[in-house]
């Protein structure tokens, strides 16, 4: 039996383990520079305490929001644009701006390009040349379910899902320009291996070759890098972003700073920010949205702080409703998975077994994950803490078959999780025992609660017995189909305290529909744009893979492109 997981204080924040390394995302990508190497330069420490959540009133005057004070430039450079982030967006960005015959200048803040886009695997993809020979895509959940699922019936479907808080204009832009940038894509180098569909969602997912790589977004990067730097973009790694220069209510540069503590200059007339979000910023996260859950855990590169937010803030930039959406993806065993989750222990963690919160009580249908893993993030996010209960023979039925349901590209029915038992047995919140009492014990779970929940559980997996696979009347409670009730009636148990994973931050700084970034009485800041994670008012509460998978990947290179199409007309060139 394994030792007792550690007491873990409340919002504790998991993130991974390190980035992900040059041999995932090939040899021009490598891992993000420590924090400890980052200049100190009168950089205020993040508040102990959090603030109240808000999606709108973010105090300047709190240290969450603080930026550095600098010292003078010792250097100077002058571009028509400069980007500051190399991920998704501000790659796509630069070799937009090229593309247009405009000069960028990259500042990143890690050793080359990659961000956190290394850690996506699609895209979505609306009436794109994939769909169009598939005879277009037909959709059972989309707005219109009788029409083709296109630009405008998905427009519509994923304006519905949230609220309809998102701009009409923003997503027409966005949505419409989707099957274009993946022409795009392909004639700067980018390879993809088709259209998907996640779950029961629509077949617009747009996956990437991975070549030889194990992660097909740290491929995409590092081909998209390469061709960055065939058509000449000038980039300065290792470089931290800090203020955006504003003179006559528009921009004029950008103050970066190196590792070294040297401030740098760019004269400028267009920024953009594309930095990422703030997903790694405890502190900021915690203070700007609805997290309950005593254990998050941040998944892919550790390096999203919030700089872009600051920089747009002090700048005079407004926030976007929906500040705290996170796109949050579900149960993560604690300790056992870090920066990259393609893994066996990832896929068992999320299979729809028996999820429990802290009363030891069910709180969802676990098969949620698998058509809405971000609907399941949010039931997870709304526990203050939560726990996966599986048996030993639903490990072995792993281990020979592959997991119950599908996880994304990598976890696959019929493909055996060989590597998931040693990981799991391994991390620090996993417990196994032959008994429900022993595991329980262990993880700090009331033991009657947690019997009288399975007693239960198991009476939905009798009345299943027999019933067609997507038969959903067993499970009495929250409906969950039959072919996902499995009885635990029998040890060894594994209980397994997770955390609720998430890939990004989506809520930023309010933009329009040409991604220009506007103030508090709605003005544009004349050269200021954002994309990305950095950008927000694209979804309510919640991510919709169920609608529009790979939407935040899509936006992130489509928000750069819109970028630099508006800027080249602002510019005047």
């Amino acid at each position: 039996m394994l030792e007792s997981t550690q007491n873990l204080s409340r919002r504790s924040f998991l993130v991974g383990a390190g980035a992900l390394t040059a041999g995932i995302a090939g040899s021009a990508l490598v891992g993000c520079s420590p924090k400890e190497t980052e200049p100190a330069a009168g950089a205020a420490e993040p508040s102990a305490e959090n603030t109240a959540a808000a999606t709108q009133g973010a105090d300047a005057a709190d240290p969450i929001w603080s930026i550095p004070e600098l010292g003078e430039p010792s250097e100077t450079i002058e571009a028509d644009v400069c980007i500051v982030g190399a991920g998704g967006t501000g790659t796509a960005a630069a070799i937009q701006a090229i593309d247009l015959g405009l000069k960028p200048v990259v500042i990143e803040r890690l050793d080359g390009y990659g961000g956190s886009f290394i850690g996506t695997e699609g895209m979505t993809g609306l009436e794109t040349h994939f769909t169009e020979a598939d005879g277009g895509v037909s959709f059972a959940g989309a707005y219109n379910p009788d029409a083709p699922y296109g630009v405008k019936n998905a427009m519509n479907t994923c304006l519905n899902y949230h609220h309809w808080i998102p701009q009409h204009k923003l997503y027409e832009n966005f949505f419409s320009q989707t099957a274009e940038t993946i022409d795009w894509l392909e004639s700067h180098g980018i390879v993809f291996e088709g259209n998907i569909s996640i779950g029961s969602g629509p077949k617009v997912w747009h996956v990437y070759d991975k070549g030889d790589n194990a992660s097909p977004g740290g491929y995409f990067m590092q081909c998209f890098g390469a061709e960055a730097e065939k058509l000449g973009v000038e980039a300065r790694f290792k470089t931290f972003g800090r203020k955006i220069i504003i003179e006559d209510g528009k921009v004029a540069g950008l103050l970066a700073q190196t590792e070294k503590g040297d401030v740098i200059e760019v004269k400028a007339p267009v920024v953009v920010v594309g930095t990422g979000g703030y997903a790694n910023n405890s502190d900021m996260l915690y203070s700007v949205s609805e997290t309950k859950n005593a254990n998050i855990q941040a998944l892919g590169m550790d390096c999203r702080d919030g700089d872009g937010l600051k920089m747009a803030k002090d700048a005079g930039a407004d926030f976007a409703e929906g500040l705290g959406t996170v796109m949050w993806c579900g149960p993560v065993t604690i300790g056992a998975v870090s920066a990259t989750w393609t893994t066996d222990a990832y896929s068992a963690g999320v299979q729809p077994t028996l999820w429990l919160n802290e009363k030891g009580e069910r709180f969802c249908k676990e098969d949620l994950w698998i058509d809405d893993f971000a609907g399941a993030g949010i039931c997870v996010r709304n526990q203050e803490k939560t726990f996966a209960l599986f048996t030993e023979a639903d490990m072995k039925r792993w281990e020979e078959r592959g997991p119950d349901g599908q996880v994304f590209s990598f976890g696959t029915p019929g493909t055996p999780l060989s590597e998931a038992r040693a990981v799991l047995e391994k991390a620090e919140g996993c417990h196994v025992g032959d008994t429900l009492e022993a595991v329980c014990k262990e993880a700090g779970l009331d033991a009657d609660a947690v019997k009288a929940t399975v007693e239960q559980y198991n009476g939905y997996c009798d009345a299943a017995a027999g019933l067609d696979g997507d038969d959903t009347s067993a499970d009495e409670e929250f409906g969950k189909r039959a072919k996902y009730l499995h009885k635990m009636d029998e040890g060894p148990y594994w209980l397994c305290e997770t955390a609720d994973g998430f890939y990004t931050t989506c809520g930023g700084i309010r933009v329009n529909e040409k991604t220009q970034v506007l103030d508090a009485e709605g003005q544009v800041i004349g050269g200021l744009y954002a994309g990305g994670s950095d950008a927000g008012g694209l979804y309510g509460d919640s991510y919709d893979v169920k609608f529009a998978p790979g939407s935040q990947a899509a936006w992130a290179v489509n928000s750069g492109r819109l970028a630099m199409k508006d800027a080249k007309e602002y510019l005047g060139k």
